[in-house]
């Protein structure tokens, strides 16, 4: 137990780290590029824009216990810890201008994630875990409302949010596999929220964005087996950091 607390505490310190540092680096490009000659005057003036994005993230479950867990039915386990792992995203940029300030954009890509559910439990008195684990690329197509703030040179802030759909295209569908395994749902469909800014060089726009997503639905596939026995609902949670050249 002792364990699992150490590596989740590890994996917020580093969380906190990664967005430290981000942060400092877009502070860093703001400056620069705010003293510097107003690059792109016209690129806000045009209806669309293309893309494309690099993406990292750090993914996880909210695990939700069911009635018979909750009525110690489950003698011998005694919590279910979900672990962060890491991936990543690609993907293109569509962008369409609504207004001054504002934005629609789709961002059609790929990501590799994984879900990792630690399972303890007392076997002769002696603690044991096993785990869980779901590694699949899934299929992303993220439409979002982009809230700009006002230009200052070469630098404007802005905030993000919206619902991203996936789908998972690897591996087989949960109803085709037998073996005793943490099933995860196919679809899933998150809430997402973020910020970020865009700084304008001579030749392209580099937009460095932190987001924030929350599952919608459930992603425990309903089969029962000794992973989901014990659970009522799974919800996926995760930190991206993107960084978008248009």
């Amino acid at each position: 137990m002792q364990t699992i607390n150490f590596r989740h505490q590890l994996n917020l310190h580093r969380n906190k780290v990664i967005l430290f540092i981000l942060l400092g680096f877009i502070g860093f490009q703001a400056k620069a590029q705010y003293y510097e000659k107003e690059n792109l005057p016209n690129y806000d003036d045009a209806l669309i824009h293309y893309g494309f994005y690099l993406g990292g993230h750090t993914a996880n479950m909210k695990v939700r216990y069911n009635e018979d867990y909750l009525s110690n039915q489950f003698d011998s386990l005694h919590s279910v810890i979900p672990e962060s792992s890491p991936g990543f995203t690609v993907g293109f940029i569509v962008n369409l201008r609504l207004a001054q300030y504002l934005d629609l954009r789709t961002l059609p890509g790929v990501g590799l994630y994984q879900y990792t559910l630690n399972y303890n439990t007392y076997d002769q008195a002696e603690e044991v875990t096993f785990q869980g684990k779901k590694e699949a690329f899934y299929a992303e197509l993220p439409l979002l409302l982009k809230y700009k703030s006002q230009r200052r040179k070469n630098f404007r802030a802005y905030m993000i949010g919206g619902a991203k759909p996936s789908f998972e295209v690897s591996g087989k569908r949960p109803s085709e596999i037998k073996e005793d395994v943490l099933l995860i749902n196919t679809f899933n469909l998150a809430l997402e929220v973020g910020f970020g800014v865009d700084i304008y060089y001579e030749l392209f726009k580099f937009s460095p964005e932190i987001r924030f997503s929350r599952g919608l639905t459930n992603a425990l596939y309903s089969r029962q087996n000794s992973y989901s026995s014990p659970l009522n609902e799974l919800v996926t949670n995760s930190v991206s950091i993107y960084f978008q050249f248009q």
